[in-house]
Formats: C-alpha cells, structure tokens, sequence
C-alpha cells in the first residue's frame, strides 16, 4: 500500500490532480484509515493513473474517460480522421500561398453555389461575341474536357476555385456563368491577358466528393505467372515516349520518384520509391502491375535491347486518377 504522495511521486501526477481525478469518480483509494483519514493506493492505482493521462493524450475528456466504451472510441477515431483530413487541407492552403509584388496570393473561399457540380467543355472562342455567332476556334488549349467544382472549392487534382475564379495549379482563371454557359477567360501566362475563352456547359448540379470522381482501375485480377519479370529491377528513366528511350541517355533531368520493383513468384511485388527507404507491398500478374491500394492497374512491356533487358510500365498518379491521363513511363533495367 502507497499513500497519496508516494503515488504522485511514481506516476508524475500532482497530488492536486489526484484529488481531483477522485471527485470526479475516475480513481478511488482501495482503503481509507477511519482515523486518520490517510488515503492507501497499490499497483492498480498505478495503472488506473497511467491509463487516464494516455486517453488524455489522445484528446479524451475527463467525461470520455470516465464513461469510455467500444462506441465512444470509435467515435473518437472518426473524428481524428476528420481532424486529420482538415490539417492536411490547411497544409494544402498553406502550401497554394504565393508571394506576389505588394502582397500575397492566397485561394480564399468564397462560395458561388450555382456552379458547384459538373461541367462539360464546349469549346474555345476568341471573345464571347463569338460564341452568339457560333464561331468556335480550332485552337486545341485548355485541354481539360470536363471539371468539376467540388462543393466549398475543395481541390482535387489541379483544381480548385472561389468565386469568380478557378485555380488551374498556381494559375487564376477568371469566370463568369451567363444562360448556363460558363466563360473561363484563359490568361496568357506572359502577358497576364485573357486571349480566349473556354466554354463549359452545367451537365449536373450534384455535390461531388474527390472519392466520387476518382478514376479506379479494375485490381482483382488473375494471377498469371511471367517468368521473364521474376527478380529485382533498377530504374534507370522516366520517359514520354517509349519508342524514344536510348540506353544510356537519361531524358528525365530530375530525381526518379520510383526506385526498383523486386518481383515474386507469387504475384507479390515490392516497390522502393524516393520518399522512403522501405519497400512498400503491391501486386502484379502477367502484363501488370497491381496497386490495390490506389486502385491502378499499370502495363509493362519487357524488352531485350542489346545484352540487357528493360521493362517499361505505365505511371499512373493524380493525372490519371482525375484526368484519366497516362503522360509517362518508368524504364527499369533487369539487375
């Protein structure tokens, strides 16, 4: 048995505390000497003690605890993923603002309720007096086919938008809804002049999430065994165009995200990539590379060029997930 101050001493709680913790009914004394008043505490104490300041540190209340159940816990769990969610929304604001002379950029959100939903491209005119006149331009920019405005301008991809404007990465692009058409004035980077204007029409006015519109690839898929793609491969380029490579020659100038694939027998694959030392578990099958956890199937095509053999797979990301757009592949050499 412990009293009061032994018991603070070995948990790092103030005697204050402790009394408190007990008139609220969250730990009590095993004994109480009639005479003296002395409260006596033992190793459940300590545990009890323990276990209070670790839910603390998880952000319950005194209440939470006190009344803590299966239900409570994973109501708490929502929300720090809720949490979790927010903080990496203000990283993402945080990161969109841009100095500017006399100032700063920053995408403040101010609601237009009308456009939120999907839109679908029309086409490209000079002016907007041309579209009355039914004079589209040929001019292939501003390729994006639809966009959608996601309800509060929550970005998704390289969208993101407040009234009057629709972010494109960094860039501002005003627009303006007239008879249900919208006009996106697209701003020569240069001039910082609008040249043209891509027209969009309201396909619906739904309430679209990022998860509601994200691309996913069918990844249950047979295994098929390759024998040709069983070992580990080094990555040695990112290219465009596969008929382009050239051993030897290095095209991408910056530092290759994807590092090496080590291929199993069972259709487990393991990747190395360059934000981690670890590799990460995905799957393949005969032709394919499998990331079940971001739902993309990716081709690979096995070459023999000269004495050695390269693999080139399709790097899907954030412009296929929303774009539906393959722009490269990672050459990798057999090691």
């Amino acid at each position: 048995m412990i009293k009061i101050g032994e018991l603070a001493n070995i948990t790092g709680v103030s005697i204050q505390t402790i009394r408190y913790y007990e008139s609220e009914g969250l730990i009590s004394p095993v004994e109480v000497d009639r005479w003296t008043n002395y409260r006596y505490y033992d190793e459940s104490s300590i545990v009890r003690l323990s276990e209070i300041s670790y839910l603390k540190s998880l952000g319950f209340s005194l209440k939470e605890i006190l009344n803590l159940s299966e239900e409570s816990i994973k109501e708490k769990i929502s929300q720090t993923e809720l949490n979790i969610a927010k903080l990496y929304k203000n990283i993402e604001k945080l990161s969109s603002i841009r100095k500017k002379e006399g100032g700063f950029i920053m995408k403040n959100f101010v609601n237009d309720e009308k456009v939120v939903g999907k839109w679908k491209k029309v086409g490209i005119v000079k002016n907007k007096e041309d579209y009355a006149l039914n004079k589209f331009d040929n001019n292939k920019i501003f390729n994006f086919d639809t966009i959608y405005f996601l309800p509060n301008g929550d970005e998704y991809w390289v969208f993101s938008w407040t009234k009057g404007i629709l972010y494109v990465k960094d860039r501002q692009f005003p627009y303006e809804v007239t008879n249900g058409k919208m006009f996106i004035g697209i701003v020569d980077g240069k001039t910082n002049t609008i040249d043209n204007y891509a027209i969009y029409e309201q396909e619906d006015k739904k309430r679209y999430s990022r998860e509601d519109i994200a691309i996913k690839d069918n990844t249950d898929l047979p295994f098929i065994m390759d024998k040709d793609v069983i070992g580990s491969w080094d990555t040695v380029d990112y290219i465009r165009d596969c008929n382009n490579f050239k051993v030897g020659v290095k095209q991408w100038p910056e530092e290759l995200f994807l590092k090496k694939y080590i291929f199993e027998k069972d259709g487990k694959l393991f990747a190395g990539t360059s934000n981690s030392g670890k590799l990460y578990p995905i799957n393949w099958s005969k032709g394919f590379v499998i990331d079940k956890h971001n739902g993309f199937v990716s081709e690979y095509v096995i070459k023999k060029i000269g004495n050695d053999t390269f693999m080139f797979v399709e790097w899907k990301s954030g412009d296929y997930t929303y774009g539906g757009i393959v722009y490269g592949y990672y050459v990798l050499k057999k090691a």
